[in-house]
């Protein structure tokens, strides 16, 4: 998609023709339980459910995991700040499942 507002609400998205690069990298004998991006500024897990309330725990719940495993928050540390900072995009409400986007900002992950 070119542009897609929030939700694809209609279910249609601006399409146009392009080319691209992404980078992807695989790491053996780890998986995910859901689809998972690193941006720049952002750590996000992407939740697929029905109702959309589910899709949102399954963003969060891997999220938290996440950090706690992959970055070395305290579990309950993690689900605080997520709480505290962290933002939540619907991504797809059109589709057989709901896709909810959990992003958590990079500046928060501060190692001492």
């Amino acid at each position: 998609h070119a542009a897609q507002g929030d939700g694809e609400v209609s279910g249609v998205a601006a399409e146009v023709p392009t080319t691209g690069i992404i980078t992807v990298d695989l790491i053996k004998g780890h998986a995910t339980p859901t689809p998972r991006v690193i941006s720049d500024d952002f750590l996000m897990s992407v939740g697929n459910a029905r109702p959309m309330e589910d899709a949102a725990r399954i963003a969060f719940f891997d999220l938290v995991t996440w950090l706690s495993t992959d970055y070395g928050f305290d579990r309950l540390a993690a689900y605080q700040l997520c709480s505290q900072v962290s933002q939540v995009r619907l991504a797809n409400m059109v589709d057989i499942l709901y896709s909810v986007v959990a992003k958590f900002p990079k500046r928060y992950m501060v190692r001492s």
